[in-house]
């Protein structure tokens, strides 16, 4: 709970029971004349000492609990009639009074309940110091002003700085308890309130409660713990502060603080007590909760409970003020978790309420070893509350007691399991995250479920969020081999309906020679992505906690198979070149590395691995640090190599080392080279630089040589226009493409539908494509099948039918195309550029040449007729080939009611009186 939200509710609440309490006066403060005689802050405003003081309102009650009878002559506070001014409605002003001098507060109701106004008046040079000390009540009032100081207040005012000092201070001195005695409750030592108001301390409450203590045990959980009547926490003092600046909260913490606890019951250990501020419409909520571990004697279980507590609503309405013991309430435990530990059989469970309370949101876990098979659940509920979306997600996992089941040569499937969810979707960023950090094992088999409800609840949350109609489904599965030296755990993971995404995540472990007491530990994380949208695959793999004898292994793997448009195709172990230019989509990676250092010397070394649909690169650094106290050796050795054969062979290779000797960290001698060799085309070429340095003494030699320049001759390129005819007149070529909208209205036989599909014969309304992938059209090209050709641009014209008529082309058609064969390309653009580009291939010829006409209604009746099948009748049917006796009237039909053909079959089935089985054929 935000505390400046929770001070805008109190603050409410008080303004409106101020006013209410102010309004209840009305009839007792009408009669009241004005004091003569009074300081000209007071005059005409402070009225007459009220008669008597109805106690009809909580706050009245309080008022007179105390600070007595404020009617009393000779009270110290008195009650008094106040007007602040003409026409305003009549108020409350209680009034200090030392010898001549007064401290007014006063409280008169606002017009149409727009909140009340308070007026504080002190009059200059006094001080007050005035104690009520009878009774439960203690109240103590202290003001001091030089001059006369006078403040108006009422709510969403601004605040106006006292011109003096005051504080008022109230104190209960006896125990308040609210709550049946045998069941949750809640008691108080004591009760001290104080108020500060002054120029240079900005205006503050302070509620500070004594010895506090609660019972939050059910009676019949306290029975089954064994109880030995004191399930009551220890008491504990605590305050809460309310300012403009902080809100209202615990002057100890926030709206949550954490009290020491301990109960005093046998195999129960308190974990944590805390105490809560909230709120609602019409009450501030005060929540104690407890959350403890126990274990019952004699029996074989423990069980952990997390929040258990009560709610304590805090009224500020006109018949009560404070805790109403009939409404204080358990709260059911935000948290429970029981463990089983009986012979062969062990386990156990839990559920825990998620976000804030009433949220609808549940995890829950459950973990059982039977022996053989060990199976666990975790589980997220979100109920349609608030209105949020019914939704839920399951993880299941059943683990296979050693050596688990055999499989051949070796492997065992170790764990089966699965990953459900209904209106939850995949978060990849989150996912991603998750698995590369080193904690797949959050969403793969987790171990010890229940200790790590928690931890895997808030994982499953993140990842797979609320979606509505959206669909999680995970198979996955555990396979070792050797008797686990290797253990990979992978789940494939589909986010449905479309668009439809996979994703796979993995967990591979190989430990050497034996998992229990490895030398070699090799830990890598996987995550994978496939989207048949585009299409793509990626793959990610990250080295995390892996050492080889001690010695910590790190870096990175990246595959990526794409196609469409920005088709492309990237394996990198440990990175890229420096020179090179990722593709969007792929990551920056961690390099391949071992630390051999032994805490005195320092010895790292990197490496790294990648290819491309165009290139080969390739990397290895070594850096050794041995120094102490500024006095040592440090060096460095590396190598960055680069292949490209698009569009010609080439390589560039870049080699740099260097070694230096410190003394008190500064460097007395050192020696560094730095070259880089090209070639072979355009030619050979060799450069970089070298060093050598003894304290004040620099030398360095550069050097930039070319060789083995391109001969006069060069290969001879094919003539393209052979082949580009040889493509055209292919008949995969050229493709009928029908109308998306059936223009002509026509439907077709099945054998015509096979003359279609065959390309036979084209729809009336059809258009043709014509496309080939032997050069990109429409653009100037400078190469052909990677040789260098004078710069040309080849279009389709017109095409032109077999009577010679042309017919018009619209709209170009386009195919991926190797960039490198085609344009030439400076070594930056060999790397950045996609491997495929989309180029016109071919294009589409115009459909004007087909007329279609009006659409108009055409006459779509049809004849009937019988054929009669023989042995129909019951006399032998007529030779003479006369018509049958009746059926004139069937014909005469035809023109008096028309008759649908089915009705036509019945009837003259009916007619006919067959022997045996009827059929009629209907001829259409």
């Amino acid at each position: 709970m935000d505390p400046n939200t929770l001070l805008k509710t109190v603050s409410a609440l008080l303004w409106k029971l101020a006013d209410d309490a102010a309004r209840t006066l009305r009839d007792p403060l009408a009669g009241l004349q004005a004091l003569t005689g009074e300081h000209p802050a007071l005059r005409d405003r402070l009225l007459e000492p009220l008669a008597a003081l109805p106690d009809s309102h909580s706050l009245l009650r309080l008022l007179r609990d105390a600070l007595g009878d404020v009617t009393d002559a000779g009270s110290p506070v008195r009650a008094h009639g106040w007007k602040r001014a003409p026409g305003a409605a009549r108020g409350l002003a209680l009034v200090l009074t030392d010898g001549g001098s007064r401290a007014v507060l006063a409280v008169s109701p606002g017009p149409d309940d727009t909140g009340p106004t308070v007026d504080v008046v002190v009059t200059p040079g006094v001080t007050f110091s005035r104690a009520h000390p009878d009774g439960l009540w203690s109240v103590t009032a202290e003001a001091q002003s030089q001059d006369a100081w006078t403040a108006s207040f009422s709510p969403g005012g601004a605040f106006v700085t006292p011109a003096g000092t005051a504080t008022i201070t109230l104190a209960h001195r006896a125990q308040i308890t609210c709550g049946p005695a045998d069941g949750p409750h809640i008691s108080m030592d004591a009760l001290h309130l104080e108020t500060t108001a002054s120029p240079q301390v900005p205006f503050a409450v302070e509620l500070g409660v004594l010895g506090f203590q609660a019972a939050v045990l059910p009676p019949a959980l306290s029975s089954v713990l064994g109880d030995s009547g004191a399930t009551t926490t220890r008491k504990t003092d605590f305050a809460i502060r309310a300012s403009r600046a902080d809100g209202v909260r615990f002057k100890d913490g926030g709206a949550r603080l954490e009290l020491p606890v301990s109960l005093n019951l046998p195999g129960v250990t308190a974990r944590r007590f805390a105490l809560e501020l909230d709120h609602d419409d019409t009450e501030v909520v005060l929540r104690p909760t407890l959350s403890l571990f126990a274990k019952p004697p004699a029996l074989p279980l423990s069980a952990s409970l997390d929040g258990l507590g009560l709610s304590l609503p805090v009224s500020f309405d006109a018949d009560r003020i404070g805790v109403d013991p009939l409404r204080i309430a358990a709260n059911f435990p935000i948290g429970m978790g029981i463990e089983l530990a009986a012979g062969p059989v062990s386990g156990g469970g839990a559920v825990q309420q998620r976000g804030e309370a009433g949220s609808g949101a549940y995890a829950g876990v459950l973990d059982i070893d039977l022996g053989v098979v060990r199976v666990q659940a975790i589980g997220l509920l979100q109920l349609p509350v608030k209105g949020k979306q019914l939704s839920f997600l399951v993880l299941l996992g059943a683990e296979f007691g050693y050596p688990g089941i055999q499989l051949s040569f070796g492997f065992a499937l170790d764990a089966v399991g699965g990953l459900v969810g209904v209106n939850r979707r995949v978060d990849e960023k989150r996912l991603r995250g998750l698995i590369l950090d080193g904690n797949a094992d959050r969403v793969l088999f987790p171990g010890n479920a229940v200790a790590r409800a928690d931890e895997i609840a808030g994982s499953l949350e993140a990842c797979f969020p609320v979606a509505r109609s959206r669909f999680v489904i995970g198979p996955m599965v555990r396979i070792t081999w050797g008797g686990r030296i290797v253990s990979l755990s992978a789940a494939l993971i589909l986010d449905l309906p479309d668009p439809v995404r996979a994703f796979f995540v993995g967990r591979l472990v190989i430990a050497l020679p034996d998992p229990v007491v490895p030398l070699i530990r090799l830990q890598a994380n996987v995550f994978g992505k496939i989207d048949p949208g585009v299409p793509s695959v990626e793959l990610l793999a990250t080295l995390t906690g892996s050492r080889i004898v001690g010695l910590p292994v790190a870096g990175e793997v990246f595959l990526l198979l794409r196609g469409g448009r920005d088709a492309v195709f990237v394996l990198s172990a440990g990175g890229f070149h420096p020179r090179y230019a990722r593709p969007p989509g792929v990551p920056q990676l961690q390099r391949l590395s071992m630390d051999l250092g032994n805490g005195i010397i320092s010895l790292r070394a990197e490496a790294n691995l990648a290819l491309t649909s165009n290139s080969l690169q390739f990397g290895a650094k070594l850096h050794l640090d041995a120094v102490i106290a500024g006095c040592g050796v440090e060096g460095y050795l590396g190598l960055d190599a680069l292949f490209v054969w698009e569009p010609t062979l080439s390589f560039s290779v870049h080699v740099y080392a260097g070694v230096a000797v410190l003394a008190f960290g500064e460097r007395l001698a050192s020696i560094g080279i730095d070259f880089t060799l090209e070639g072979p085309a355009p030619c050979w070429h060799a450069f970089g630089t070298g060093t050598i340095s003894v304290l004040f003494w620099d030398v360095s030699l550069d050097f930039d040589e070319r060789w083995g320049e391109l001969p006069a001759s060069a290969a001879k390129a094919e003539d393209i226009l052979p082949l580009l005819r040889d493509a055209l007149a292919k008949p995969d070529a050229w493709t009928a493409e029908r109308s998306p909208a059936d223009r002509s209205g026509l439907r077709y036989t099945d054998a015509a539908n096979g003359s279609l599909a065959r390309g036979e014969v084209a729809a009336p309304d059809a258009t043709f494509r014509v496309s080939q992938k032997v050069v990109p059209l429409e653009k100037p090209i400078t190469r052909f099948h990677r040789v260098g050709v004078p710069e040309q641009l080849w279009r389709i014209t017109p095409v032109e039918r077999a009577t010679d008529d042309p017919m018009d082309t619209f709209g170009p058609l386009t195919q991926p195309f190797v960039p490198g064969e085609f344009f030439a390309m400076n070594d930056e653009e060999q790397l950045s550029r996609p491997a495929f580009e989309d180029c016109t291939s071919g294009v589409r010829l115009s459909d004007t040449d087909v007329q279609l006409g009006t659409r108009h209604l055409v006459d779509e009746s049809y004849e009937t007729g019988y054929k009669v099948e023989p042995g129909w009748f019951t006399a032998p049917p007529p030779r003479n080939g006369l018509p049958l006796a009746g059926t004139g009237a069937f014909v005469l039909e035809g023109f008096a009611r028309p008759l649908r053909a089915a009705e036509r079959a019945d009837r003259w089935r009916a007619a006919q009186r067959p022997i045996d089985t009827m059929k009629v054929e209907v001829l259409r």
